[in-house]
C-alpha cells in the first residue's frame, strides 16, 4: 500500500476514537488541561498534567510508563509505573520482514510492561521529550487512547507528586499484548524514496543542526527536535499557534504529507507526535531514518546546512 493511501486511512480510523477521547478529556478537564484546550492543540487530550495523573493513578484504567534508563527510574519515578528505554523500541530497517518481526518483539515488551489494549497508557520522559517514541510505538500499534505526561518528571515533581524508589514492580499482563498494526504512520525507505522531489511531501531532519549539516536527505529542511518544547524545565510542549508558525516558516505545511526523520526515529517522534497534536493529520515517522539511509551508498545524500 501506497504512503498516501495509508496516510488517508490513518486519518479515516482516527477520526471516532479522537472524538471520543476529546469528549473524555472535556468532562474531566483540570486547570492545566483547559489552558491545554485553550492553547489551540487538535488533539489536548494527548497531553495530561501532573494534577490529572495524581488523580488517576489508583484507576486500573490506567498504566503509567517511564521511559527512562533503568539506572535513573531508580533513583525516582512516579509510584506504580513501569520502565522502558528507548533502545528497547528502536528498528532501524523498515523492510516487511523486519518490521513484522519488531511488531512482535515490541508487542511482548508491553505485555512485560503490563500493558492491555484497551487501557489509558501514561508515558512520560526525564525532560528528553522521547516519552513521544512509546507513543509513536503505540500508535503504530493502533492502541487508542495513549497520553504523554506534559513536562515529564519534571513537571511531576515541580508539583509535589510523589517519587517511588527501586526497579519496577509491575507485573505482566494477564493475556498477551495484541495490536492492529497501523501502517499509515509509517514511512518506509521505499516511501521516503519516492518522496524526494515531490512538492507534495516535506523531509523534516529533527537532528541536531551539525548532524544534519554533516548529511541529511535531499530536500529535507532542518527543525531540532527540542524546539517543538520550551527551553527550561518541565519543557512542556509550545503553544499550537508557535508549533504551526514555526513548521509553516519552513514549508512544512498541513497540507502535505509530512515525513520526520532522525538517526533511529527516536528525536523525530518528538516531531511526529507535535505535528499530529497541532492537527497534521498526514505524518508517517521514518523510523530508520538516518541510520537506514546512509547504509546504502547508492542513495543521495546532501551536506551543509540547506535542503
Amino acid at each position: 500500500m501506497g504512503i498516501l493511501a495509508r496516510l488517508l486511512f490513518l486519518a479515516i480510523r482516527l477520526s471516532m476514537p479522537a472524538a471520543i477521547l476529546r469528549s473524555h478529556a472535556a468532562a474531566e478537564g483540570t486547570p492545566t488541561a483547559s489552558a491545554m484546550r485553550a492553547s489551540g492543540y487538535a488533539h489536548p487530550e494527548w497531553l495530561v498534567d501532573p494534577a490529572w495523573l495524581e488523580g488517576h493513578l489508583t484507576d486500573p484504567a490506567v498504566r503509567v510508563v517511564a521511559l527512562t534508563p533503568a539506572d535513573a527510574f531508580a533513583r525516582g519515578h512516579v509510584p506504580g509505573a513501569a520502565q522502558i528505554d528507548w533502545p528497547d523500541l528502536e528498528v532501524t530497517d523498515t523492510s516487511d520482514p523486519s518490521i513484522e518481526r519488531w511488531r512482535g518483539e515490541v508487542e511482548g515488551k508491553l505485555t512485560a510492561l503490563g500493558l492491555e489494549p484497551g487501557l489509558t497508557v501514561v508515558m512520560y520522559d526525564d525532560g528528553t521529550l522521547w516519552a513521544a517514541r512509546l507513543w509513536w510505538v503505540l500508535d503504530q500499534l493502533g492502541h487508542a487512547d495513549k497520553r504523554i505526561l506534559n513536562g515529564g518528571l519534571a513537571a511531576w515533581t515541580a508539583a509535589g507528586g510523589a517519587l517511588e524508589t527501586g526497579a519496577s514492580r509491575v507485573a505482566p499482563a494477564a493475556a498477551p499484548y495484541r495490536g492492529i498494526p497501523n501502517t499509515a504512520n509509517l514511512a518506509i525507505l521505499a516511501d521516503v524514496r519516492a518522496a524526494l522531489d515531490d512538492p507534495a511531501v516535506a523531509l523534516v531532519d529533527a537532528r541536531t543542526a551539525t548532524e544534519y549539516a554533516d548529511g541529511h536527505i535531499p530536500g529535507a529542511v532542518h527543525l531540532e527536535f527540542v524546539a517543538n518544547a520550551v527551553p527550561a524545565a518541565p519543557k512542556v510542549w509550545k503553544g499550537a499557534e508557535e508549533l504551526r508558525a514555526l513548521y509553516a516558516g519552513l514549508g512544512v505545511t498541513s497540507d502535505k504529507t509530512v515525513i520526520p526523520y532522525c538517526t533511529t526515529g527516536v528525536r523525530s517522534a518528538v516531531t511526529y507526535f507535535t505535528l499530529r497534536l497541532i492537527g497534521y493529520e498526514r505524518v508517517a515517522l521514518y523510523t530508520g531514518s538516518w541510520a537506514e539511509w546512509s547504509r546504502h551508498p547508492e542513495l543521495p545524500r546532501t551536506t551543509g546546512d540547506r535542503p
